[in-house]
């Protein structure tokens, strides 16, 4: 009865870990993981972990990747997500659409909407939200942009920073030790305050 119940549990394991989904996946590096599953609640790595769909939470102690991550996505080293609704923290994260909070030293974006908080911020396409480092970069920024150096290609919102930079503004404010602005503001360049309404 013993070796039929031990039986029974291996053939159980093993449909478990061929199966597409699973509520855990343990990961050592990129595929080398079990269950092989393209989606999961919790993904906990060593090494690296490489599952397209996690909803919920990737833990890596090195590196994780995503395709689609709602929850929370961590790593030491790098974190990347094609899609992500959450949180993401790494040294370097790294997201094509970014909902919620990107935490690192260095934080990359093409569409962002919440937060990006690190030392060197970069939108590629739309924010909307705030960027809050000591260099922020963005390409079409709605919302707060709060650092050493800030710089924008079309801006609406509140510059906070040493210096202030964007080459077109629709309606917002520079507050800094120099505020420039190519197209829009009060003048191309100011200090302290700069801006339109």
């Amino acid at each position: 009865m013993k070796k039929l119940l031990a039986s029974f549990i291996l053939v159980a394991s093993l449909g478990l870990a061929a199966s597409a989904q699973s509520p855990v996946k343990l990961s050592l590096y990129d595929t080398i993981a079990w269950p092989q599953t393209d989606y999961t609640n919790v993904s906990l790595g060593l090494i690296d972990n490489n599952t397209p769909v996690i909803h919920g939470v990737d833990l890596n102690f090195i590196s994780a990747r995503a395709e689609e991550m709602h929850g929370l996505q961590a790593a030491f080293a790098y974190s990347r997500s094609y899609e992500m609704r959450g949180l993401q923290s790494a040294i370097y994260t790294i997201s094509k659409d970014a909902v919620g909070v990107q935490w690192g030293l260095l934080n990359v974006s093409d569409n962002l909407t919440g937060v990006q908080w690190g030392l060197v911020n970069v939108n590629d396409m739309e924010a909307l939200g705030a960027q809050i480092g000591a260099v922020n970069f963005a390409q079409n920024m709605t919302g707060l942009q709060f650092g050493f150096y800030n710089q924008s290609q079309y801006f609406k919102g509140l510059q906070l920073g040493f210096v202030n930079n964007t080459t077109v503004i629709d309606r917002g404010l520079q507050i800094g030790f120099v505020n420039i602005i190519k197209d829009g503001g009060w003048f191309p360049g100011m200090i302290f305050v700069n801006g339109r309404f």
